[in-house]
């Protein structure tokens, strides 16, 4: 298997959906993967930069981009192409939760759709954690590093009342699987849309009602492969809060560019079936 995903400790949960691992050693050919949305962002250690073995393309741009180096990303609104190469390479990665991205960096904002490498990110701590996790031979060396940056930076960062707030909300449209109206959100918290809105551009980087969308778009992949809903797109559709089937259609090609049947009867790759069930264990 040449991807292969790791669960954090519980309490490192609350900061990390998931570790893992590419190993293009043991491919045969070259692999496509289609990356959707799904609300978190992500890091990549590269550790062999001379092999360009992961390279990424906007699913909306022929244009590939080879990750050389290592590389953070920012919220995703639009499906992103990866290409794995069969060459001797292994890239060791973590997707990050909101909650946890301020850990890594307070430039959340402009990394909306955007990936660069960490040396632009203003973070001495991220690039000796780079290095530590370079310097690592195993796997759990590799996560016993991340574990241990986030404990160093917990004791210097500050929970204030603004990251608190973001956070219960974000764990209320969760809750929710994104199919939450606006306005009872707002009630439910007793909030402005302009507060909410602030706070979700600071720490995730897209608006509120975006980061909805994303979450109901993931529980209604989650509903599709765990019910019986598979041949009624309507019924899909309505169970998951959109308002039909057109709607649904049109979320489909906002975040994968496929329509739903194009989406579902995709072909995965191993890695996607695992992108898959990353979503899936959500809920």
């Amino acid at each position: 298997m040449y991807f292969k995903r790791y669960t954090p400790k519980h309490f490192f949960s609350r900061f990390i959906d998931c570790f893992f691992v590419i190993d293009t050693s043991v491919l045969d050919i070259n692999v496509e993967d289609l990356v959707i949305p799904d609300g978190t962002f992500g890091l990549l250690f590269i550790e062999d930069q001379t092999q360009a073995a992961i390279s990424r393309t906007l699913s909306t741009n022929s244009e590939s981009f080879a990750l050389k180096k290592t590389t953070i990303f920012g919220q995703k609104t639009h499906a992103v192409n990866y290409n794995i190469k069969a060459v001797k390479s292994i890239v060791f990665g973590l997707k990050i939760k909101p909650n946890g991205m301020f850990l890594f960096t307070p430039d959340v904002f402009n990394l909306k759709n955007i990936f660069t490498d960490i040396t632009t990110i203003n973070n001495d701590n991220l690039l000796i954690l780079e290095q530590k996790i370079l310097d690592s031979h195993t796997i759990k060396q590799k996560i016993d590093c991340v574990e241990e940056y986030i404990s160093q930076r917990l004791k210097v960062v500050e929970f204030d009342s603004d990251f608190e707030f973001m956070e219960s909300i974000v764990d209320f449209i969760h809750n929710h699987k994104g199919n939450v109206k606006f306005n009872y959100l707002l009630e439910c918290f007793g909030a402005n849309y302009k507060k909410i809105e602030r706070l979700f551009l600071k720490y995730l980087g897209v608006t509120p009602k975006v980061y909805m969308r994303i979450i109901r778009f993931n529980a209604c992949i989650n509903s599709y492969q765990n019910t019986d809903l598979e041949e009624n797109l309507t019924q899909l559709a309505l169970v998951n809060g959109f308002f039909d089937q057109s709607h649904l259609i049109k979320e489909f090609k906002q975040f994968t560019s496929l329509t739903p049947k194009q989406f579902f009867n995709k072909e995965l790759s191993y890695s996607e079936n695992e992108y898959m069930n990353i979503i899936n264990n959500r809920w």
